[in-house]
């Protein structure tokens, strides 16, 4: 990877193309942004990787972020809280829910690799039976 730094702008020259990354959000995505989208990249497809060997069909996955960040240490995220809502006409138990959701965060590596510094939760839920 091979990344230019221009005043506040941040350029990557990535496989897929170029990606501006910068705190100011008018110039580019900031690095939170990126943080919570690898996070998000990695997880949901692998839990659609999961549903699919688990023979559950369903038609999206909608994936929502919380976060707690604690502004006296840098910035830094505390809490990190991920749901996944699956859109399938198959209705998913919470057994089974839990099970899927324990396989994400211990084979997902971006999850892995903040494990030990950020608290953070994973929900898998079916669109149809969760209160959001």
């Amino acid at each position: 990877m091979k990344f230019i730094i221009e005043n506040e702008s941040i350029t990557a020259d990535l496989c897929f193309g170029p990606l501006p990354v910068s705190p100011n959000k008018k110039i580019g995505y900031q690095p939170y942004e990126l943080f919570i989208s690898s996070l998000i990249g990695c997880s949901g497809a692998l839990l659609g990787t999961i549903l699919k060997k688990k023979r559950y069909s369903y038609e999206t996955i909608e994936m929502e972020v919380s976060s707690v960040r604690n502004p006296e240490h840098a910035n830094r995220f505390e809490q990190i809280s991920i749901r996944a809502y699956i859109q399938s006409d198959q209705p998913l138990n919470e057994e089974h829910a839990k099970k899927i959701a324990h396989l994400v965060i211990n084979n997902c590596g971006m999850i892995q690799s903040i494990m030990t510094s950020v608290d953070i939760s994973f929900h898998v839920h079916s669109a149809n039976s969760a209160s959001r």
